[in-house]
């Protein structure tokens, strides 16, 4: 079966090789590197340092064998479930408060971004006066503008997914599935932390796009992205 594009490895053997987890915002990842030296995050709300740097790897995959359901929610059932909306091939947006420098190793990948309002963000908008959104594809396509760098700074929700294209290629069966999905990595400066994560929950989608005379069509465009807990 033809493959979408270069994919030298099936999305089983990365995760079984690079020992990839299921991440709650969707896909799968693993932990590569936390920089030991520590500072004062200029965008931590808390008082705790961070470290200068952090990486992970990230993988997008079809759902395909070696790509699993969601996983089962082991913790307390008195605490929300992490992966309720979870997707192998489509996040959820989130904002992070530090920078993160995305590389691409192999596959595909669309990216959507949506300017956050004050305080997460700068509140920056299009000619419309709308939230400025932008979209961009990871891959080595460049001849169609695909990208292998992408810096997202801090005060930008973010979502990725697998083209719904390269998707739709797979579930009409003229593309490998075991083969179809997105392998980066995140460089995170200051370090990753939970504390400076947060997830765009459906009041928030519909704050952000308030006062736009497109609201309620954001909201719809957007609203499958959002991750309930």
């Amino acid at each position: 079966m033809p493959q979408l594009y270069h994919y030298p490895q099936t999305n089983e053997e990365l995760i079984q090789h690079y020992k990839l987890e299921p991440h709650p915002e969707g896909g799968y990842y693993a932990v590569t590197w936390n920089m030991t030296e520590t500072m004062k995050s200029p965008f931590a709300s808390d008082e705790e340092d961070r470290t200068i740097a952090s990486c992970i790897y990230y993988l997008l995959c079809h759902k395909t064998p070696g790509c699993t359901d969601p996983p089962s929610h082991a913790r307390s059932s008195d605490e929300p479930d992490p992966f309720k909306t979870w997707s192998s091939d489509i996040g959820v947006l989130h904002l992070n408060k530090s920078s993160t420098m995305h590389v691409h190793h192999a596959g595909r990948a669309k990216y959507t971004l949506i300017s956050a309002k004050a305080p997460l963000g700068k509140g920056l908008v299009d000619e419309n006066g709308d939230p400025l959104t932008k979209t961009v594809v990871m891959g080595d396509d460049i001849a169609n503008g695909e990208i292998r760098q992408l810096l997202v700074e801090g005060g930008w929700w973010k979502v990725s997914e697998i083209p719904e294209a390269d998707r739709t290629a797979v579930e009409n069966g003229k593309a490998d599935g075991s083969r179809a999905g997105a392998l980066i990595s995140e460089v995170v400066t200051p370090g990753f932390h939970w504390n400076d994560h947060t997830y765009l929950n459906q009041a928030k989608l519909r704050e952000l796009f308030a006062g736009s005379s497109r609201s309620e069509a954001l909201y719809e465009k957007f609203k499958k992205y959002v991750k309930e807990l």
